[in-house]
C-alpha cells in the first residue's frame, strides 16, 4: 500500500507543479491586465489634461497660469501668454507682480481689493481692461480673469479670457439700446407736449365758438369771440405746420431745393414784411447788404427765408418800444464758385438766460412757462431753423446777454448762380419798390367783383365754403367735382369765359396737377389762364411741383381767402398791364 502511494505521489508531482504554475500564471496575467488598465486610464487622463492645457495655447483668446498657493510661485504659464500680453513669460515666472503692468493702477487696486474679500471657495471672476505691452497703437483690450483653487487647496489656477470683440459688440448694443430708449422717450415727450400744445388752442377755439353762439344777439360780443377764435385757429395752423416740418426733418424726408435766387430780393421781401410791424411797435428797424460782388446764388430760398423770418420774428417779439432790430447780409468769401454767406439778426430785447442757450434748439423748449403766455409761439421754430441750416451744411451761432439783447448768426455756403451778376444798390432797390406802389396799391384794393372762377373741388364742405366766401366777395363760380370734369368744362367754355381756375390737387378720376397740365396743352388762346392750386398738400415739394406743372401759384389749406383775392388780382392786373 505504501509503495502504491509513493508511486502515485511521485508520478503526480509534475502534475501538481504544472497546476500550480498555471494558477500562478493566471494570477500574474490578472495583475498585468489590471496594471495595464490602470496605465491606460492614467494615460487617458493625462492625455485629457494635456488636451485641456493645449487648448489654451491653440485658442488665441485664452491663457492660464498655475500658481502655488504657499509661496505664490508660478508653476506653469501657457505658451500663448507672451503673444497675448506682450510680456516675457520668464519675467512672470520670476516675479508675479509683473502682471500689474498689464492694467492701470486703478484696476490693480480693484483686483487687490477683490482678492482680499475672496473666501477661496467659489470661483472669482473679474472683468478688467488691459493693454498689450509694447504696443502703443493697440487699442485698449477687455478680458475676464477667473481664479479658482484646486481640490487639494494647494494651487491657484488663473484663467484669463480676452473677450474684447464680444465686449465691444455688447457695448455697441447697449449704446444702441440706450439711444433707442432715449429716442423713444423723446418721442413720447414730444407727443405729450404736442398733444398739450394742440389741445390748448383747440379748447380756446371751441370755447370761443360756444360763447359766440351764446351771445349771437349781441353782434359786438359775437364779433369779439369770433375774432379770438380766428386768432387761435391761425396759431393752431402755424403749430401744425411746424409739427409737420419737424416730423419730416426727423424722418429724413425734408428736401431742399437747389434753384437760383437773388439774395437782394430776399432782403427786400424781409424789409417789406417787417418794416410796418416794427414802425407800429416803435422799434428801430435796419437791414443791410455788405461786401457783395454777386447777388444770385443756388439754394432753397424758401427754407433760408423761413430761418431768417423765425429769428426776426423772435427779435421783434422780444424787443420793447425804443429798441433796435437789425439784419445784416454779408458776403464773407467767394471760393471755388461758392459764396460763403453770413446773415446776422441782432436785437436789443430781453436777451436769453445763459443756462437756456444750450437748450434753445430743442423742440418745444421755451425759457419759462410765462414765455408762451406773454409772447406766444409753439417752441418749435428754433428747432426747425437749426435743422434746416444743418441740412444746408451750415451753422448757427447764438450770443446773448440777459437784459441786453441777442444775436443769431447763420453761416452757409451756396454755389454762385451762372449768368450775369448784377449787384444793385440795396437802398435804391427799396426806393424802386416804393415807386412801384401804384401797382401794389391796385392789387391791395382789388376785389373779386365780376370775376368768373372755375372751382375744381371734390369735397362738398370745402366747395360750399369756398363758393359762399368768394361769392360774398362778388365773384361768380362754377364747380367741377374732379379734374376730369374741370378739363371738360374748360374745353366746352367760350374763349376767356373764365378769368381764373382754383384747382384742388387730390381728386378722383384725375388729380389737379394732371388736369392743369392738360389745360395748358390745349390748343386755344386762353390756355394760359391763371391756375392756382388750392390744396392740403402744403410741403415745399408740392408747391414746387405745382409751379413746374405750369400753375401760377399754390395756396395751402386751410385757405386764406385774402390770399386768393390778392393772387388772382395780381395775375389779372399784371396781365392787363402787359
Amino acid at each position: 500500500m505504501g509503495m502504491i502511494l509513493e508511486y502515485i505521489d511521485y508520478h503526480l508531482l509534475p502534475l501538481a507543479l504544472l497546476l500550480a504554475a498555471i494558477i500562478f500564471s493566471i494570477g500574474c496575467l490578472r495583475l498585468y491586465l489590471r496594471e495595464k488598465d490602470q496605465t491606460r486610464r492614467m494615460e487617458s487622463s493625462v492625455a485629457g489634461e494635456r488636451g485641456f492645457f493645449r487648448s489654451f495655447s491653440v485658442n488665441g483668446r485664452d491663457f492660464f497660469i498655475l500658481i502655488r498657493k504657499s509661496d505664490l510661485r508660478i508653476l506653469y504659464v501657457s505658451p500663448n501668454f507672451e503673444e497675448m500680453t506682450g510680456i516675457d513669460a520668464d519675467m512672470v515666472r520670476a516675479d508675479i507682480e509683473v502682471l500689474r503692468s498689464m492694467v492701470s493702477p486703478k484696476t490693480a487696486r480693484y483686483v487687490v481689493e477683490q482678492l482680499k474679500n475672496w473666501n477661496g471657495e467659489q470661483e472669482l471672476k473679474l472683468e478688467v481692461d488691459y493693454s498689450i505691452a509694447g504696443c502703443e497703437q493697440t487699442r485698449q483690450r477687455h478680458g475676464i480673469a477667473s481664479l479658482r483653487q484646486d481640490e487639494e487647496n494647494a494651487c491657484y489656477l488663473l484663467i484669463f479670457c480676452d473677450n474684447t470683440e464680444d465686449y465691444e459688440v455688447r457695448s455697441t448694443m447697449k449704446e444702441e439700446l440706450e439711444k433707442a430708449y432715449q429716442e423713444s422717450q423723446a418721442k413720447t415727450d414730444f407727443l405729450s407736449k404736442m398733444s398739450h400744445e394742440i389741445r390748448t388752442p383747440m379748447n380756446g377755439i371751441l370755447g370761443m365758438l360756444s360763447l359766440a353762439r351764446a351771445h349771437v344777439k349781441d353782434p359786438e360780443q359775437t364779433d369779439y369771440y369770433l375774432n379770438r377764435a380766428e386768432s387761435l385757429s391761425q396759431f393752431l395752423l402755424t403749430l401744425i405746420n411746424d409739427i409737420l416740418d419737424m416730423s419730416r426733418i426727423e424722418s429724413g424726408k425734408m428736401e431742399l431745393e437747389a434753384a437760383p435766387f437773388d439774395l437782394f430780393k430776399v432782403a427786400e421781401k424781409l424789409d417789406s414784411m417787417f418794416r410796418n410791424t416794427t414802425e407800429a411797435k416803435n422799434i428801430n428797424w435796419e437791414i443791410k447788404m455788405q461786401d457783395f460782388d454777386v447777388s444770385r446764388v443756388v439754394g432753397d430760398e424758401l427754407r433760408l427765408t423761413q430761418v431768417i423770418i423765425n429769428f426776426i420774428s423772435n427779435a421783434v417779439k422780444f424787443t420793447p418800444a425804443g429798441g433796435t432790430v437789425s439784419v445784416t447780409f454779408r458776403q464773407m468769401h467767394k471760393i471755388e464758385g461758392n459764396l460763403h454767406l453770413m446773415i446776422r439778426v441782432r436785437d436789443t430785447g430781453k436777451g436769453i438766460k445763459a443756462d437756456f442757450i444750450s437748450k434753445i434748439f430743442r423742440p418745444f423748449e421755451q425759457e419759462d412757462a410765462s414765455t408762451a403766455h406773454h409772447y406766444g409761439g409753439s417752441g418749435l421754430g428754433m428747432a426747425i431753423a437749426d435743422n434746416i441750416v444743418k441740412l444746408m451744411d451750415g451753422q448757427i451761432i447764438v450770443e446773448s446777454e440777459e437784459g441786453k439783447g441777442s444775436e443769431f448768426v447763420v453761416y452757409v455756403s451756396l454755389p454762385v448762380a451762372e449768368g450775369v451778376q448784377n449787384v444793385p444798390d440795396f437802398q435804391d432797390n427799396i426806393r424802386q419798390e416804393e415807386d412801384n406802389e401804384e401797382l401794389q396799391k391796385a392789387i391791395e384794393e382789388f376785389t373779386l367783383e365780376g370775376v368768373h372762377l372755375l372751382l375744381a373741388e371734390d369735397n362738398d364742405v370745402n366747395a360750399e365754403i369756398a363758393m359762399e366766401i368768394l361769392e360774398m366777395e362778388g365773384a361768380t363760380l362754377e364747380r367741377a367735382c374732379d379734374g376730369l370734369e374741370a378739363v371738360r368744362m374748360f374745353e366746352e367754355s367760350a374763349n376767356r369765359e373764365y378769368d381764373a381756375i382754383l384747382m384742388d390737387i387730390q381728386m378722383p378720376n384725375m388729380d389737379g396737377w394732371e388736369a392743369a397740365a392738360k389745360i395748358r396743352n390745349l390748343v386755344r388762346e386762353d390756355a394760359d389762364i391763371p391756375i392756382f392750386a388750392m390744396s392740403a398738400n402744403a410741403f415745399v415739394e408740392d408747391k414746387r411741383h405745382s409751379i413746374e406743372i405750369g400753375m401760377n401759384g399754390h395756396i395751402s389749406k386751410p385757405v386764406d381767402y385774402d390770399e386768393v383775392r390778392r393772387l388772382v388780382g395780381e395775375a389779372l392786373l399784371t396781365r392787363k398791364a402787359d
